[in-house]
């Protein structure tokens, strides 16, 4: 029937769209290893003939996540012309750095952590290293060093449906007030992960006798450490059998560390 129909054609493009930014990834992070020296590198730029802008910013965000630096990546087509994206870190107004660099650029245009940018391909490397510049002026040695935010620490035995419901009513969430993360010590996992469109995992975690639910997307990119763990996460609602439940959204993960 009609639906069904249309459930397989969304299914088939939204595959079609992780097979592109699968390969577009790869293809940016291979550039990364190329063009960026953490040391002395404030942002990152890549760009390329070929990528696709649909899925540029969410590119640019996976190498934020893994690198810890303001991050623009461009798809040029074949006139030239580069449309790009562009996503931030803690500290740094994207925007306020662009409007550093609008000399190399058509147009530009966004907020603090997110922007969209037109340019030439013959401006590509002098825009890339005014957009470093930049960064490396409006950004201190210390919000270049990945540090994530914990807000308080809980023990599995506290993530009832009680919190969640008290966590819901701070909805809603956003730059101004943003989303709590948790921190939870000496984890440990009840069975192998579960890896969910070849990058995310799905865990089962235990805290000594207390059992949770844990999604952590883009988790597959990297190895796990061995157990236990010390885990950063936020809670989120899980519709599961027509009920609410909790589930961990895992932020981080690392070996466990002594009090």
């Amino acid at each position: 029937n009609e639906a069904a129909e249309l459930a397989i054609f969304l299914d088939a493009k939204n595959r079609e769209r992780q097979t592109v930014e699968k390969s577009v990834f790869a293809a940016a992070d291979e550039q990364v290893s190329h063009v960026f020296d953490p040391e002395n590198d404030a942002a990152i730029v890549v760009g390329s003939g070929g990528w696709h802008p649909g899925v540029v910013g969410i590119v640019a965000s996976r190498l934020v996540r893994k690198y810890h630096r303001p991050t623009i990546v461009i798809g040029f087509d074949e006139s030239g012309t580069g449309k790009g994206s562009g996503r931030s870190i803690e500290g740094l107004s994207i925007v306020e750095a662009l409007s550093r660099c609008n000399e190399w650029l058509e147009k530009f245009g966004g907020h603090e952590m997110a922007a969209g940018l037109t340019i030439r391909e013959e401006n590509l490397e002098s825009f890339r290293n005014a957009f470093r510049n930049a960064a490396r002026a409006l950004l201190t040695k210390e919000q270049l060093q990945a540090c994530l935010h914990v807000d308080h620490e809980l023990s599995f035995a506290e993530l009832t449906g009680e919190l969640l419901r008290w966590h819901d009513m701070l909805q809603p969430f956003g730059s101004g007030n943003p989303q709590p993360v948790f921190f939870a010590r000496g984890v440990e996992p009840v069975q192998p992960p579960q890896i969910l469109k070849e990058k995310h995992l799905v865990l089962r975690l235990r805290q000594r006798s207390h059992h949770q639910r844990a999604i952590y997307f883009d988790g597959a990119a990297d190895p796990l450490p061995e157990p236990p763990w010390d885990v950063a996460f936020r809670i989120q609602s899980d519709e599961y059998g027509g009920e609410a439940r909790l589930q961990m959204q895992v932020q981080s993960v690392r070996a466990a560390q002594p009090r």
